[in-house]
């Protein structure tokens, strides 16, 4: 199998030369790194093209005439890759020696296998351990025993970590329009899911490191700063002052996708159950806080925020969401 990296980079002269270093020392050697820049201004450029110029890996750096933004210039990473296996890959982690060589070998002993991903130590930016990735995300063994429990599990919430991920490149034939209002990587991982193509890897596989200028990241526990913006009537960039608005669109575009291909009714009746649990959400911005947590409490007793999301907490955070957005939009 010929192997690929998409690697996209923005102003990354920090850390990427210990990423791509990580990368070239792999066990199993890969043999193509595409990097698409989104107008780096520092002297990332310079040192992608000083290191690999001197390696014995292909590679290709393709500079965006304007700025893509993560999830476009990502998607166009991965499709100018030849490889028949392609690795996601940020600029600032690293990873293990061995990550490559185990991520290939699962695709090996599962020829159905459409995306792979792993578990990751999360870091600081001096590559001190400071958690593990999947413990972040809730993720359990469990959410892949068979092809709808794996749909049902990754529509709750995302356990797919780009920067973990590599792709089989026929997955490209199934993903549809990627300007769709999904993330990349959880978008690939939905996918994967309908496909019965799931699998992951209990070992973490890179350093996963956290800085102020990380584009994307693990997100931070659920104290002061986060209800902080969530009480704060400034919706402008806060995503911790939207709920359904982010996930509905999201959902109904998935509903138009499974009819439009035709998939398993399953996974259908899946989906319909996520869609009844955040319409219910959909007005918590127009209702009074009263409204609000009646639809948490009838939830609760009928253990919705439990059925449907994988987070820690899940049912004080709605009602957490039930009171700062009550109202909001008047």
């Amino acid at each position: 199998m010929k192997v690929s990296v998409a690697m996209c980079t923005y102003n990354g002269e920090k850390y990427i030369e210990e990423q791509l270093n990580s990368i070239l020392n792999q066990t199993k050697k890969i043999d193509e790194i595409i990097i698409c820049d989104d107008g780096s201004k520092d002297n990332t450029l310079k040192i992608c093209d000083k290191i690999l110029k001197n390696s014995n890996v292909t590679y290709s750096i393709k500079i965006n005439k304007k700025n893509l933004g993560f999830a476009r210039n990502f998607y166009q990473a991965i499709r100018l890759c030849s490889g028949d296996i392609i690795f996601f890959c940020d600029q600032d982690d690293i990873w293990k020696e061995n990550k490559v060589n185990l991520t290939c070998q699962v695709f090996d002993d599962n020829p159905n296998a459409l995306l792979v991903f792993s578990n990751a130590h999360i870091t600081n930016e001096n590559l001190e351990i400071t958690g593990n990735l999947f413990s972040s995300l809730n993720y359990r063994d469990n959410y892949l025993n068979n092809q709808y429990d794996a749909f049902y599990y990754i529509l709750n919430d995302n356990f797919v970590t780009g920067a973990t991920t590599a792709i089989k490149k026929g997955i490209l034939d199934y993903i549809g329009d990627s300007d769709n209002g999904w993330i990349h990587d959880y978008w690939f991982g939905v996918i994967a899911a309908l496909h019965g193509g799931l699998k992951s890897i209990d070992e973490p596989l890179i350093y996963y490191r956290q800085h102020e200028s990380n584009t994307i990241g693990i997100g931070k526990k659920y104290g002061f700063d986060k209800i902080k913006k969530l009480f704060s009537k400034n919706k402008e960039n806060n995503r911790e002052n939207q709920y359904a608005e982010l996930r509905l669109p999201q959902l109904n575009y998935l509903k138009d996708f499974i009819k439009d291909q035709n998939l398993d009714s399953n996974y259908y009746r899946i989906l319909e159950k996520k869609l009844n649990f955040w319409k219910k959400r959909e007005h918590f911005g127009q209702q009074g806080v009263i409204t609000n947590l009646i639809i948490v409490i009838k939830g609760m007793v009928k253990k919705e925020q439990i059925n449907n999301r994988n987070v820690d907490k899940a049912i004080l955070k709605d009602f957490i969401k039930a009171i700062a957005l009550a109202n909001r939009d008047k």
